[in-house]
């Protein structure tokens, strides 16, 4: 039996790297024969730079992998670890948090002389529009005083004229590559505002203020670039650091694909028996493109099965129609803050109890 271990990481409990081990800890103490391959992964998202750093090589400096891909020079940066909401100086109020230091780390990769550049957007704390990342560019955003706006979603509010001639002209020689599986637009009712404002920290009755100044920031952006990107699948990502980046001509990859694609995900599929994959919480949003669904959907096209085991599963049901098998870590009695503080050994168990009833006992049948 070969089995390969791809989970993503169970937030605020166990890395990627981490949850692969404790479910290998737990298949070996009932499979001791078990031929297991580990291949933690990531979607874009926090542990993204250190899943690919892990099974791809290269040096980080200063919060920016550097690597060689096919003899041209690449940096990889992960917005999580720059403006990442778990971060401390992004504890603040989210009108006081912009992503100047993103765009801080994209001008220490030109000055590296840098030619591809790959940005993983995922778990940022900001909604700015990408008006920080724009500014450290060289974008000039000015109030209707004419004075320099902050560099935060309060600037974003103020702004009423871009200026966006002073660009860093090396943009135009290097190559972007936002890393991501969000497909919000920018605005609307499936905009960067109304869908993930809240869990940043915009109260519900201040969502329609700042989404009609998302609105006035699109079109003053899309003016001064002369690109039209409002309405593009991913410009909500990050509060709105999609479309900062698809001004800069970035463009889009699936996260989860990209890194899939770097570990040899598909070159293992020929070799392998099952496909164990998981995270902290399993639920409707799993089914709408997370990495585990991506998981299964490409096991599945190479005719190989998929486990679920995820700190929390809702709906166990609803995912037993897109996976093979299908188990939660939180045991009866046990609320989540002890689930997430005793994820190790629950984890390892439930790999126990998958590999026993799952795989030994359908083997003696």
């Amino acid at each position: 039996m070969r089995i390969l271990l791809a989970p993503d990481a169970f937030k605020g409990s166990l890395t990627a790297v981490e949850a692969a081990s404790s479910m290998a800890a737990g298949i070996r103490s009932v499979m001791p024969d078990a031929e297991i391959i580990a291949m933690p992964l990531a979607d874009g998202g926090e542990g993204t730079m250190d899943v690919l750093q892990s099974q791809c090589g290269g040096d980080v400096r200063d919060n920016i992998l550097y690597f060689k891909d096919h003899g041209t020079l690449c940096a990889l940066i992960e917005s999580a670890r720059l403006i990442g909401l778990n971060l401390p100086d992004m504890q603040h109020d989210v009108f006081r948090r912009g992503s100047m230091k993103l765009g801080g780390a994209v001008l220490s990769a030109l000055d590296a002389g840098v030619q591809d550049i790959r940005i993983a957007l995922g778990g940022s704390a900001t909604v700015d529009g990408g008006l920080g990342l724009l500014a450290m560019l060289g974008c000039r955003v000015l109030d209707q005083d004419g004075l320099l706006v902050s560099l935060d979603l309060k600037g974003m509010m103020q702004a009423e004229q871009v200026d966006a001639s002073a660009i860093d002209p090396r943009l135009n020689h290097v190559r972007i590559t936002i890393l991501s599986d969000v497909q919000n637009t920018l605005c609307g009712s499936l905009g960067a505002v109304h869908v993930y404002g809240s869990q940043k920290g915009i109260q519900d009755n201040r969502l329609a203020e700042v989404e009609s100044s998302m609105q006035c920031w699109g079109g003053l952006c899309e003016q001064a670039f002369g690109v039209s990107a409002m309405r593009d699948a991913g410009a909500g990502t990050a509060g709105g650091l999609g479309f900062a980046l698809k001004l800069l001509g970035a463009d889009m990859l699936s996260g989860a694909e990209y890194v899939m694609d770097a570990c040899g995900f598909d070159q293992l599929m020929q070799t392998v028996d099952w496909v164990v994959t998981g995270e902290g919480r399993s639920d409707a949003q799993t089914l709408d493109g997370k990495l585990p669904m991506v998981v299964a959907a490409k096991a599945g096209s190479h005719g190989v099965k998929t486990a679920l085991i995820s700190g929390m599963v809702e709906q166990p049901e609803m995912m037993q129609t897109a996976f093979d098998a299908v188990c939660s870590c939180c045991l009866s009695g046990i609320d989540v803050q002890q689930a997430m503080a005793n994820a190790e050994p629950l984890l390892q168990q439930a790999a126990a109890d998958w590999a026993l009833n799952g795989l030994l006992n359908g083997l003696n049948r």
